[in-house]
């Protein structure tokens, strides 16, 4: 059994519709394209962070969060 993949589905559906069906798919698609949330990268920008600091260093940080961080200081 072959397997086509949804954009070839899409496509050989489109091929069957009359022009103006064509373009309110076309208008459809382009509003589902806008109100989804962008494609965030965000894993390849934290892999280049990684080992700028070393293993002691972070320890240290995290000492130092640990002990200044969970006060609460009132002086707002």
């Amino acid at each position: 059994m072959q397997q086509v993949s949804i954009k070839g589905q899409i496509n050989k559906e489109l091929d069957i519709l009359p022009a103006n069906l064509q373009r309110k798919v076309l208008d459809y698609v382009t509003r589902l394209s806008h109100a989804a949330p962008p494609k965030r990268k965000d894993g390849e920008k934290l892999a280049k962070l990684a080992g700028l600091i070393s293993h002691e260093e972070a320890e240290e940080l995290t000492e130092i969060i640990n002990a200044n961080c969970e006060q609460i200081d009132n002086e707002w």
